[in-house]
């Protein structure tokens, strides 16, 4: 054997198990472990509603800890997963730009329609309230006007008493003096 076919020999060796290590990373599909898009869309839909309230919970030392824990706890149990197979899913999408694209175009969809149905629920809410409202206003202003046609007839009703009273029986005028 030739010391150039030797050579040659380890070339394509080489050549061979960076052609196979190569082809082996760059495996197509998820990892196991990662959850998938229909998965994480509503994991992530409650995980960001989670912190939108706690952005309302007042900044005391730990209560966002103990708050925010206890929260996203409930949000990771109710979708089967924990925190951490979520911080492993949400770093492998986010060196899957488009697919974490695909996954936020649904969460955002899925965010904007509960804030749409919510307002419009808060709008029908305060809408009753202001029927009941005027409602009320209205029953008040009957009673308001009901009562003073009441005042105003007892007092119509008083004076008439009072002439009948004075027609009946004449006091002798007492003379003015200047």
């Amino acid at each position: 054997m030739s010391p150039l076919n030797y050579g040659m020999r380890i070339y394509k060796i080489l050549f061979f198990f960076a052609a196979v290590v190569m082809l082996a990373s760059c495996k197509q599909g998820r990892p196991n472990g990662i959850l998938s898009p229909k998965q994480m869309v509503p994991l992530l839909v409650d995980v960001h509603i989670v912190d939108g309230s706690l952005s309302n919970v007042p900044a005391m030392p730990d209560s966002l800890f103990k708050h925010g824990v206890s929260r996203y706890d409930k949000v990771f149990k109710a979708h089967g997963a924990d925190s951490v197979q979520f911080r492993k899913s949400f770093a492998w999408y986010a060196n899957e730009p488009d697919q974490l694209y695909d996954i936020y175009v649904k969460v955002s969809d899925i965010i904007k329609a509960k804030v749409d149905s919510s307002l419009k629920a808060r709008a029908k809410a305060d809408s009753l309230l202001q029927v009941k409202q005027n409602k009320l206003l209205a029953e008040r202003a009957k009673r308001v006007a009901d009562s003073v046609k009441k005042a105003e007839k007892l007092k119509a009703d008083s004076i008439r008493k009072k002439a009948k009273t004075d027609s009946a029986v004449k006091k002798p005028v007492k003379p003015k003096l200047l």
